[in-house]
């Protein structure tokens, strides 16, 4: 079969990302903790994520302006997303 020309180059295909690729594109790399309830990616509370960083599970990322009393607290997707993979591969 012949390879079409387009605009004197040869036509070209591209795959379709992979499943793994195109989550990747989709997961964030900091997500807000919950003010209540749990966190839509893995279903924790905001006691779990501040045990978890006492324990050295993650670190937790504040946000504070200067002379604010409140600021944000931002968790990281790929370390939660690592504890957890370690902790089905230790049962």
């Amino acid at each position: 079969m012949p390879i079409k020309s387009v605009g004197g180059q040869p036509e070209t295909k591209t795959a379709a990302p992979s499943e793994a690729a195109w989550s990747a594109l989709q997961r964030p790399e900091f997500f807000r903790l919950p003010k209540s309830g749990v966190d839509p990616h893995f279903g924790f509370g905001r006691s779990y994520y501040y045990e978890g960083e006492q324990r050295g599970y993650w670190k937790l990322v504040r946000i504070r302006e200067r002379g604010k009393l409140r600021g944000v607290t931002l968790i990281p997707y790929d370390s939660v997303a690592r504890f957890v993979r370690s902790q089905m591969e230790a049962k």
